[in-house]
């Protein structure tokens, strides 16, 4: 059942979870968000999550952003899922029409609007800033990572953690260890990936500014001091090695990072639904955020 709420934006209640639609202000634009919050018993924590897409597709309906957050917000967590500007498709890259395309950093933008969105409505929940935390999957990943280094640098609060899914962290796809490139097919996957991921790279930041393309991804010396992280990557997923060169680099810097693999799967488990991996992953988020929440 749908209804205008008084907080604005149409409120519905699904199962235990209430979903209300709501509107970003990033600089002379508004941004589409969606707020899920349990209802059988008030929130212990609250999250801005963002869902993946190669910075070019992908949407809040999406499983990975749709079926995440509300079984996030099953388990007692406030989620503001983030519809996020687009960079345009590679597909029309090249001819794009119309408005002035989007591109790095205005995805990042717009998640840091949302971000002070969801910590104003984290405070009339009675969650205190240091129970909110930011998350994402693959290129949604990217933006979380990204998100909370622009609000740091901008003396903001900054997430009580991260939870990252099979993410996209680098312009240029890390190496895999030689014991793991054995097979014809495993190599010929690791190619394409690692061309796939240099042109994500390249249409995020677009063609003008290609040679700024690493600023738009985390350097190891970005992340002193960043939040306690929990990484999840797939056993199959070729943009493994990014999540794990990741977890490498916080332990350098020495981050508290937990770097967790589910077993026998490709990329992008979590837009499968009523599946074991995406209960299992959404259990080990679950069980992360209740011991960092305090």
């Amino acid at each position: 059942m749908a209804e205008r709420s008084r907080r604005g934006g149409t409120r519905t209640v699904d199962r235990d979870v209430e979903i209300r639609d709501v509107d970003v202000p990033v600089g002379d634009v508004r941004i589409r968000a969606r707020l899920y919050g349990p209802t059988t018993a008030p929130s212990t924590t609250a999250l801005l999550w963002m869902h993946g897409g190669g910075f070019s597709g992908g949407s809040i309906d999406m499983p990975e952003g749709d079926a995440v957050s509300r079984a996030f917000a099953r388990g007692g967590v406030t989620v503001l899922s983030v519809d996020y500007r687009r960079v345009p498709p590679l597909s029309r890259a090249r001819r794009w029409r119309g408005a002035a395309a989007v591109r790095f950093p205005t995805p990042v933008l717009d998640c840091l609007a949302a971000w002070h969105r969801l910590v104003a409505e984290a405070e009339s929940l009675g969650l205190a800033a240091d129970r909110v935390f930011v998350g994402g999957a693959s290129a949604g990943a990217n933006l979380a990572v990204m998100s909370t280094l622009r609000a740091a640098t901008e003396g903001l609060v900054a997430p009580a953690g991260l939870l990252l899914a099979y993410p996209l962290l680098h312009p240029v796809l890390p190496a895999r260890p030689l014991a793991a490139n054995r097979g014809l097919r495993t190599r010929v996957l690791s190619r394409v990936a690692q061309r796939s991921v240099r042109m994500m790279a390249a249409n995020f930041v677009g063609a003008a500014n290609i040679a700024r393309a690493a600023e738009a991804f985390a350097r190891p010396t970005d992340l002193d001091g960043f939040p306690p992280t929990l990484v999840i990557t797939g056993e199959h997923d070729p943009l493994r090695p990014s999540g794990e060169a990741f977890a490498d680099d916080l332990r350098t810097r020495g981050v508290e990072v937990d770097c967790q693999t589910e077993p026998d799967v490709h990329h992008g488990h979590l837009n499968h639904p009523a599946t074991a991996p995406f209960d299992h992953t959404m259990s080990a988020f679950g069980a992360w955020l209740a011991a960092h929440a305090g």
